[in-house]
């Protein structure tokens, strides 16, 4: 992306991608990929939680910077509300989760491709990184549908410590 260069995004437009079934241990959270750029290591999405809904506990190998739109959500650290944001640190290690329902955009930044570690209750570990994010940006329902994420994940024998 060049320096003078501002991609418009509307809220508007793209499909919700409905993560549960699809994500393991995600249950209830859909999301819209807007940026996926390996030249400055961002990706950059808008995220819908559902009530009662939550992603697996997951390390970033990566910063990562949250805004909450509406409703609320928590994790480890506290609770966010509508107007707050979460600045997340390398190695950060928490799970995600919305008692009653929140909407939110996030951004990674992550200079090596390395973004998340998920870390699932039966101890099984999986990499969500850059190639991920790119094959599902401005991806629609229709082929979501037929997507099979786990072609596109690292399985990794144990959560790694963000270097």
């Amino acid at each position: 992306m060049a320096l003078d260069e501002v991609t418009i995004v509307r809220g508007a437009e793209g499909d919700w991608l409905d993560l549960t079934g699809k994500v393991p241990g995600a249950e209830g959270v859909s999301i819209k990929l807007h940026r996926a750029d390996e030249e400055t290591g961002r990706v950059v999405l808008a995220a819908k939680f559902a009530p009662k809904s939550s992603m697996p506990r997951h390390v970033h190998h990566c910063t990562a910077f949250a805004y909450t739109v509406s409703g609320s959500w928590s994790y480890d650290e506290g609770t966010f509300y509508a107007g707050d944001m979460a600045i997340e640190s390398l190695g950060n290690n928490h799970l995600p989760y919305s008692e009653t329902g929140t909407e939110m955009v996030i951004c990674f930044d992550s200079p090596s491709g390395q973004y998340l570690d998920n870390q699932l209750e039966d101890g099984t570990c999986f990499h969500m990184g850059m190639p991920l994010f790119q094959q599902i940006v401005g991806m629609s329902a229709a082929d979501w549908a037929d997507f099979n994420i786990l072609a596109h994940v690292e399985f990794l024998p144990e959560m790694r410590k963000a270097a």
